[in-house]
């Protein structure tokens, strides 16, 4: 495992295109320039020699840094004894060195342990292979991206700039707007005192008519629960009459029977009279009709006589019929008596309380109908009082006089803002422009660079799977030298080159899974990190090249490339900056975490190449001179072909060699001082 310190800022050191570092051709470390001046007696002409030179001409980002040592840790995947530690804090270690040797009482646990690594390890490397194919379509959408925004990066400008201009003139509006508002508010705040107090009026006199509306509705309500209660005695009353009727309906019954029979038997009784009383004048007439006839017929006399006879008996048994169902029908006179006593009882009853109910339904329906027409006047005054408050509320919605003042107060501190805000706006107009200008050549920038990002990235993603096929190798190599030499015992080998940083056991110790027995500092990854400017950090990309010259070495420049940009941002007194680090080329040599170094992120180079101070360049109608002196130390003019610039020294690509001499003309003082 290595790990990597990142450590603050320590400053910028130079701006893009300021700064150039240049570098001899065979030699690591800066040029040299012999610097003098010469007096020409008869002409007063001065000059100022230059070398011609060969090596870099770079241009780039300068910030200062802070190095840090990768860290080796040398841990065991299970929990062992360390029966021998062959080192101390400060040795120096080889790839390979014996670092402790273990017990191997407990063999059996290693190998177990070992073979899950192994197993996860290859799982890891399959994810590896499958994450290829994604990240690369992830890559390939960002190469697409700066693609299409170089594509449209010169809209984007006109854009940006048409942005500026509406900015500008949107801020003006807005002024103006908040203006108008102020204007509207003052109104309101002079309408409002008058307005709000017809407003309460009508609240106050709506509200006294809810008031007056609530009472009559209490008192309703108090009298249907009066009526509700009287109807509940009257259903009780209907209850007890029906339950009294079912309980006597034998009894009426019986006594309706005995007065049917009664009337059954008079009938028959008055019947058998006539008939009797018939018989009996037949008779009388037969009799009378037999004294009267010389010969009457006793044959009649004797038949009228027997219907006279049976007439009678039936008279007299139909009176003792109807004699003896009174008789019966007496018996139950004085309960017939009672039950109609009691049933009449109950119907005055059940009549009063009906009396009651009817009485207050009368009266609940005349309070109703009063009620009815108080509503009508409230509603009439409600419709009047929603549409002044509709009116209210959408010249004033829901402000109050304090709030007018209020939004009177906050108006005019906006305004004050706003004004503030165009005055910034037209000071910073030509600053917007250029920071527009720069977003389109770092888009211009970006695409050019495309091709070179998407391939670093798929070399990365090509990397991690390597790396995980070497752990993946690495372990099952481990495995295999573990079973073959465990004989000779088990042991904890460095596995880089490097220092001790510490020792964390001792001989005997317990070591548990994965604990760190040492640290180790890996010379062969030395780091530089820096912060750099949220306005450069677009310019910079992983992989990029860079050069970095560390105090403790100042002869000597390194080379390296970034290795990481963070994502997220370092805030420090207002500013934004965001770290990257570099890994540096610097086997061999004593870096040590904490060591402050320089770092160019180089942006264009011109490699091994001629170059001269541009002072000594003169440009004339399209074509570069430099003077030089002749074999009898004259100076003359000799043409020159230029190439690339970093703005302080200058490319020659013919007309003149390697350590040959170049002069510029320099001014002199009145005292003839040498500048």
């Amino acid at each position: 495992m290595k790990q990597q310190t990142n450590t603050r800022r320590r400053g910028k050191k130079a701006a893009i295109a300021a700064a150039a570092v240049i570098l001899a051709a065979g030699v690591g470390s800066a040029y040299y320039i012999r610097t003098n001046v010469y007096a020409d007696s008869e002409q007063q002409t001065n000059y100022r020699e230059y070398d011609v030179s060969k090596g870099n001409i770079t241009v780039g980002i300068s910030e200062s840094g802070t190095a840090s040592v990768g860290r080796s840790y040398t841990t065991f995947p299970v929990s062992a004894e360390i029966e021998e530690v062959y080192v101390k804090t400060g040795s120096k270690v080889k790839n390979g060195d014996k670092i402790a040797k273990l017990n191997t009482d407990d063999i059996d646990k290693i190998k177990s342990q070992y073979e899950k690594k192994i197993s996860d390890a290859e799982a890891e490397l399959n994810t590896a292979i499958a994450d290829r194919t994604t990240k690369l379509a992830e890559a390939r959408k960002t190469y697409d991206t700066s693609i299409n925004e170089a594509g449209s990066a010169e809209d984007v400008y006109g854009l940006s700039l048409e942005k500026i201009q509406n900015d500008i003139s949107d801020a003006g509006k807005n002024i103006e707007n908040l203006k108008k508002q102020l204007n509207e508010n003052e109104k309101l705040l002079e309408t409002y005192p008058d307005d709000f107090k017809k407003y309460s009026e009508y609240e106050s006199k709506y509200n006294e008519y809810s008031d007056t509306y609530e009472e009559y509705s209490n008192i309703y309500a108090g009298y249907e629960k009066v009526l509700k209660e009287y109807e509940k005695e009257l259903t009780a009353l209907n209850d007890e009459y029906n339950e009294y009727i079912d309980s006597v309906s034998e009894d009426q019954s019986k006594i309706k029977e005995l007065k049917e029979n009664i009337d059954k038997t008079k009938e028959a009784y008055e019947a058998a009279v006539e008939k009797y009383d018939s018989a009996q004048q037949e008779a009388n007439d037969t009799a009378h009709q037999d004294t009267g006839s010389d010969n009457g017929s006793s044959s009649e006399t004797s038949t009228a006589q027997k219907n006279l006879k049976s007439a009678s008996t039936e008279k007299d048994k139909a009176y003792n019929a109807y004699t003896e169902a009174e008789s019966e029908y007496k018996k139950y006179i004085s309960l017939e008596k009672t039950l109609e006593m009691h049933i009449e009882n109950h119907e005055l009853k059940i009549s009063k309380q009906q009396d009651k109910v009817d009485e207050y339904k009368e009266m609940m329906e005349e309070y109703s109908e009063m009620m009815s027409d108080f509503q009508k006047e409230m509603d009439k005054h409600k419709v009047e009082f929603d549409e002044y408050k509709s009116d209210f509320t959408d010249i004033y919605g829901n402000l109050d006089e304090e709030d007018i003042k209020d939004k009177i107060e906050s108006l005019k501190a906006e305004i004050e803002n706003a004004e503030y805000d165009l005055e910034n706006l037209e000071i910073n107009k030509s600053s917007s422009e250029f920071s527009a200008l720069q977003k389109k050549q770092d888009a211009e920038f970006a695409a050019q660079n495309a091709d070179t990002v998407y391939s670093q990235t798929a070399a990365k993603l090509d990397k991690d799977i390597a790396d995980k096929q070497e752990e993946y190798d690495t372990l099952c190599q481990e495995y295999d030298e573990l079973t073959e030499n465990m004989g000779d015992g088990v042991y904890l080998y460095a596995d880089c080159d490097g220092q001790v940083a510490s020792v964390n056991v001792s001989e005997g110790d317990t070591i548990m899974e994965n604990q760190i027995v040492t640290t180790l500092t890996n010379s062969s990854e030395i780091y530089v990190s820096a912060a750099v400017s949220e306005s450069d950090i677009s310019s910079l990309s992983v992989g990029q090249e860079t050069q970095v010259v560390f105090s403790a070495y100042e002869n000597m420049t390194f080379e390296g490339e970034i290795d990481t940009i963070a994502v997220e941002p370092a805030r420090s007194s207002g500013s934004v900056s965001y770290t990257v680090t570099v890994k540096v080329q610097a086997e061999g040599y004593d870096i040590r975490e904490g060591m402050t170094a320089d770092i160019t992120f180089l942006q264009k180079q011109a490699a091994n190449v001629l170059y001269t101070n541009i002072n000594a360049i003169t440009f004339r109608d399209g074509v570069s001179y430099v003077t030089v002196y002749d074999e009898n130390r004259n100076t003359v003019e000799k043409q020159v072909t230029t190439g690339f610039s970093d703005g302080r020294y200058v490319e020659i690509t013919s007309g003149v060699s390697a350590g040959d001499k170049v002069l510029a003309e320099i001014a002199l003082s009145e005292n003839n001082r040498r500048s």
